[in-house]
């Protein structure tokens, strides 16, 4: 014990006890025990400044159905229920004892923290029980119910981390605290996840570390509120809520939504089997807030950096979770020499061969001491991956091919093309990106081989493929009128969808890519009103789980610019589906596989929503349509478009971009990018999903209900100017000056001529696009005619 400015403060030397130097430590002493130095009353936001009333005998008197107050000593097994019905929990601690840590400063004297880890992590079992999971009287659904919990974050994690779930995935809800991969940044929230129907983080609150957060989730029986010190966000629709009967609920551990345990401290759990007020919750909040024990620490470390491997030219970062008195004070080391800023983390762009074999380490010290972490060690590498080398494809005559490589290693990496033909090998102009693309292809390409020739500044590797080229066979789709108007700005692959009743192939109209009905327990409805302006051509209609299932290919997953588009006439909205229903996907969704692709959303709000990943970067949509308050409205159509420039996503809906956001804050990985391709797409599939209409690959959410119509996938990003173009049926005309003439551009139909604007239309003999007239006689009016 040492004081210092009227304040005592302990300094303890950290040891660790595993389960082997348990079974010799004979009598433990206090000194003994890992000892995690907490901070003073390091809490956000406002609390009352009266404590009449002990925070244990407030959350008793509210009648919870179960409540753990975590006291228990450390290495205790159980942890006891402190309501009356006595339903105890167990501590299941890591490998080495260290996670749980119990014993550590909290609400009236104790809380637990979680260290993280990877397989080797600690939690609180809670037995799987009504009290905890209320169960409505049909035995299915969920009754209403309400759960707190205080949680401390301790640092920045490596990914989405679990303080509570009571879920069995794909049911059930839980807690997140968002790593990186949110796409937010270095800047963490809470999010509520309530499966299938609730994912919402709370943007008001970004997590600040080491400090402690009361968290309450409120459920009704059809809507959610997620409060945070005493803050609702919500109310969330969560009326398709599944909760996770029969599983046991897990403090600390992300096991039961595939993701990772917390980093971070957890204290005075409790449930309730009705909804708690917004009164009661605030004063839960403003009495826990003044019933925290503080205690003054010196730093000690709670998670050493970590030894890594990173390729030449590639950030490396080095973190470190560290706990005490605030504040905290960083000082990292590379090679013994001060390095970085005043930060929990370094990172460094790492070069080889200076940065090979360097070694870090982090000095922290506060007011009442100091720390040295353990040290961890750069390699450098140079290799060069062919993750995913180009595939051979089998394309029709007139389509687009592209062939496309994904590689990682040491950086820069540069790429050029090669095509053998009858024997000859020559380079391909211009071909320097990841993906080749071939426009028009002919019967001329066929058995022509093209080689990706992948260069980083230490080696290189080659790999090569080939073109198929063949005659189509699938009966010719009209492409006048409307199908004109999309097939002049050079759709990639275009499903018309106006096949006969019991067809079975949704025919590519201008490509290679068809796909198949796929009714399933469901039925498709053939030849159905389209929503087209001034179009007859019909529509299907999906029900009951039907879809249509398009095999997966690199063209419908372009990593350039891109757009996709289509017709689409809900027949079910929220209020008589209560789930989220996919429009489109062409996503792929394999627990543990990398997420990637993107879907579109027919949301519970009745709004549209279209999700990048793998960030699962939600960007809403409503149609302008003030008279519904910009709601889907059933039994009507929209026109619903996506581009990515590359710089923006947007959403346009009936000829209007009505959402968007830049590429940058919402990561995206195209759909089977850097997954090699082995011929098993779709569900269940090693590496990549097909592009559906109507569902996820993964079969997770709603089903689409309703019309579709004119889908389309494009490998740019369409303009504004087309796409109104698009939801009028109309053809574009361009009028321009040169040399005194008007010149006239149109990529589809006739141009005709008249002397009345409104009637007696004639073709202009002899023009096409690019068509030039002196502009003397008397006045003409232009228009294009798309037959």
């Amino acid at each position: 014990m040492a004081e210092e400015n009227g304040l005592a403060f302990v300094l303890s030397e950290t040891k660790l006890i595993n389960k082997t130097t348990m079974k010799s430590l004979g009598k433990l002493t206090p000194g003994s025990l890992l000892r995690r130095p907490l901070l003073a009353l390091a809490f956000i936001g406002a609390a009352a400044s009266s404590h009449a009333v002990d925070y244990p005998s407030t959350i008793l008197a509210d009648h919870p159905s179960a409540y753990y107050r975590l006291e228990e000593p450390m290495f205790s097994t159980v942890a006891s229920d402190s309501s009356p019905n006595a339903t105890d929990a167990y501590y299941v601690y890591n490998g080495e004892n260290t996670s749980p840590l119990l014993g550590q400063a909290g609400i009236d004297t104790n809380s637990i923290l979680f260290n993280g880890g990877g397989s080797d992590y600690g939690y609180v079992d809670i037995p799987a029980s009504g009290l905890v999971q209320p169960v409505a009287q049909d035995g299915t659904s969920s009754g209403a119910f309400t759960a707190e919990l205080w949680v401390e974050p301790t640092a920045f994690p490596s990914t989405w981390s679990v303080p509570i779930e009571v879920a069995q995935y794909p049911n059930g809800w839980n807690i997140y605290i968002s790593g990186p991969d949110a796409g937010n940044g270095n800047t963490a929230y809470f999010y509520l996840d309530m499966r299938p129907s609730v994912f919402a983080g709370a943007a008001n609150f970004p997590i600040q570390y080491q400090h402690w957060y009361h968290l309450v989730v409120t459920f009704d029986g059809a809507n959610a509120n997620f409060y945070i010190n005493g803050v609702a966000n919500g109310p969330y629709t969560a009326t398709g809520f599944v909760p996770a009967i029969g599983a046991d609920v897990h403090i600390g551990s992300g096991q039961g939504v595939g993701w990772t345990p917390a980093l971070a401290g957890v204290d005075e759990v409790a449930f309730y089997t009705n909804v708690l007020t917004p009164t009661q919750i605030q004063s839960h909040y403003a009495i826990g807030t003044n019933s925290f024990r503080p205690t003054f620490f010196g730093p000690s470390v709670l998670t050493d950096p970590v030894s890594q491997s990173v390729y030449s030219g590639l950030p490396a970062t080095f973190t470190v979770g560290a706990s005490g008195t605030q504040p905290l004070h960083y000082q990292w080391l590379k090679n013994g020499s001060p390095v970085g800023t005043d930060s929990s983390s370094v990172t460094i762009n790492a070069q080889y061969p200076a940065d090979d074999a360097s070694s870090f380490q982090v000095v922290i010290t506060n007011n009442y001491g100091a720390t040295t972490s353990a040290v961890a060690t750069l390699s450098v590498l140079t290799g060069l991956n062919m993750i995913s080398p180009p595939n051979s494809i089998t394309r029709n005559v007139g389509s687009y091919a592209a062939f496309h490589v994904t590689a990682n290693g040491a950086v820069p990496i540069t790429y050029g093309w090669t095509v053998t033909s009858n024997g000859v090998t020559q380079s391909i102009p211009g071909a320097t990106n990841a993906t080749l693309w071939l426009t028009n292809v002919t019967l001329g390409q066929n058995g022509n081989v093209y080689t990706a020739n992948v260069t980083n500044p230490f080696t290189s590797s080659s790999a090569g493929a080939s073109l198929t080229v063949q005659a189509r066979t699938d009966p010719a789709v009209s492409l006048t009128g409307y199908g004109a108007i999309v097939a002049a700005d050079k759709p990639v692959a275009y499903w018309r969808m106006d096949e006969s009743t019991g067809s079975s192939i949704a025919i590519d109209a201008v490509g290679s890519f068809d796909g198949t009905y796929t009714p399933g327990t469901g039925s498709i409805t053939y030849g159905v009103p389209g929503g087209v302006p001034h179009s007859a051509d019909p529509a299907i209609t999906l029900a009951g789980g039907a879809t249509v299932q398009i095999p997966f290919a690199p063209e419908l997953n372009p990593d350039t610019a891109w757009s996709v588009e289509t017709w689409v006439q809900p027949s079910s909205i929220g209020a008589n589906g209560g789930d989220y229903r996919v429009v489109l996907s062409s996503q792929y969704n394999l627990y543990p596989n990398p997420y990637n692709g993107w879907y579109l959303y027919q949301q519970p709000n009745n709004t549209f929503a279209f999700v990048p990943q793998p960030a699962n970067g939600f960007i809403v949509a409503g149609p302008d349509d003030p008279a519904h308050t910009n709601n889907i409205v059933a039994g009507k159509w929209y026109h619903v478009v996506i581009t990515d420039d590359l710089t923006s996503f947007v959403v346009y809906i009936n000829g209007e971009a009505i959402a968007g956001a830049p590429v940058s804050a919402v990561p995206f990985v195209p759909n089977g990018d850097g997954i090699n391709l082995d011929g098993s797409a779709g569900l269940g599939g090693a590496d990549q999903a097909n592009f559906v209409i109507g569902q996820r690959d993964d079969v997770q959410f709603g089903t689409f209900l309703g019309s579709v119509d004119e889908t389309a996938v494009y490998k740019y990003a369409l303009s504004a100017s087309q796409i109104a173009h698009h939801y009028a049926d109309a053809a574009t005309l361009t009028i321009s000056t040169s040399g005194g003439n008007l010149t006239f551009t149109y990529p589809v139909g006739v141009l005709q001529q008249s002397t009345n604007v409104a009637s007696g239309y004639t073709d202009v003999p002899g023009a096409s696009s690019g068509y030039s007239v002196a502009p003397t006689g008397p006045q003409e009016f232009y228009r294009i005619h798309v037959p």
